[in-house]
């Protein structure tokens, strides 16, 4: 199994706040994706990403879980594609009902438009 890199998460609670204040995102049923440039302090070469999966989404933890694993597995593949921002896919309530193909076209969905940008 391959990792997810520590270089690669967003870790600390500003850093969130940084995104969600940039107030560039995207949408679609299921998620809703944020993206701030990357911080000349950051030190990070390439794209990071953050998530949040409330209770609200999703009741269970399992299903939380889930959810997550579909989001850092979508970013992996389309890393090296992306340009060096930080992302956030906050999860909406309806990506805990939904099966993984659904999960995986809605995170392409909003993935695409921002490769090789």
């Amino acid at each position: 199994m391959i990792r997810f890199p520590r270089s690669a998460r967003l870790l600390s609670g500003s850093d969130f706040k940084r995104v969600f204040a940039a107030r560039e995102a995207r949408q679609n049923r299921l998620f809703r994706l944020h993206r701030a440039p990357l911080p000349a302090e950051a030190g990070a070469k390439g794209p990071r990403l953050g998530m949040a999966v409330s209770k609200r989404a999703a009741r269970r933890a399992v299903d939380r879980n889930r959810i997550r694993r579909h989001i850092r597995e979508s970013f992996r593949a389309r890393s090296s594609r992306l340009a060096a921002y930080d992302y956030v896919v906050v999860a909406r309530s309806a990506a805990a009902d939904a099966d993984p193909a659904t999960l995986r076209g809605a995170l392409d969905q909003l993935w695409l438009p921002l490769e090789n940008e």
